[in-house]
């Protein structure tokens, strides 16, 4: 097999052990599921470790590589949900997420020959790329979260506190990622903010999930909490996926596609 097909066999393996993981946890096998989400990270590593190799470098640099990095970095942020935050229970929802990005990442090219161009030779390439997939990893699982709150309103309070906890390990990933993303443009392009639209898009998707925390949790603020989650949510897929995606757009951020 060439290295693309490689590629697609470890990302369906990634997909197939992760929707495994879901099943089981809806029928309460947490330690199955548990094992088989455990499986999908394992093989998630190779496939970086693999992708790495391809590239010569770290392979963060366009739509398939960041969609395959998303189930190795929630992997840990699941195990702290469980230990600290209590929310064990959460697993399925991580694993869905994970599932979701290895649907994505097979729908992206396969770039073996993918080069670092001189503008991502930085040392806040890694950590700026690493932080902003985390967030989007932990707003996917959230807003999950929060859809569910509006199907099973008996058990609201229950999936909106999740989600809100979920959230509150996002925003700030969200925020260096954002912080860092500037000094690096300052660094490459000599300027803090240079008004781009994935720039900008950035600061809106930012700025809702601010909004979201001012707004008191308070049972007749339920709606509002909702509303300004899914249109975060929404902000964040246009960030991530439209910008890059629509070829009629031009952006500073083009080598991300």
């Amino acid at each position: 097999m060439n290295e693309s097909s490689w590629v697609h066999v470890m990302v369906c393996a990634i997909l197939a052990l992760n929707v495994v993981a879901v099943l089981l946890a809806c029928k309460r096998l947490q330690v199955w599921a548990f094992r088989f989400f455990v499986a999908g990270w394992l093989v998630s590593a190779v496939l970086l470790s693999y992708n790495w190799e391809l590239a010569q470098a770290p392979p963060f640099g366009n739509m398939h590589h960041v969609m395959c990095i998303v189930p190795l970095v929630l992997g840990p942020v699941y195990l702290y949900s469980w230990k600290v935050q209590k929310h064990g229970w959460l697993l399925g929802y991580f694993a869905g997420a994970s599932a979701l990005f290895m649907i994505g990442a097979l729908c992206m090219p396969v770039l073996g020959s993918w080069r670092q161009m001189p503008a991502l030779q930085s040392p806040w390439f890694v950590p700026h790329v690493a932080a902003y997939l985390l967030s989007y990893g932990l707003m996917t699982v959230a807003t999950v979260l929060v859809a569910v709150s509006c199907w099973r309103r008996w058990e609201a309070d229950k999936f909106m506190n999740a989600a809100h906890d979920t959230v509150l390990l996002g925003l700030p990933l969200m925020s260096f990622g954002l912080w860092s993303g500037a000094v690096w443009a300052d660094a490459a392009w000599g300027g803090y903010w240079a008004w781009d639209i994935k720039e900008a898009w950035s600061l809106v998707t930012w700025g809702l999930y601010l909004v979201y925390f001012h707004i008191p949790r308070k049972p007749e603020r339920l709606r509002s909490r909702r509303v300004v989650l899914f249109l975060a949510f929404a902000a964040l897929l246009v960030t991530f996926l439209v910008v890059n995606l629509l070829p009629k757009i031009t952006s500073m951020h083009s080598y991300a596609q």
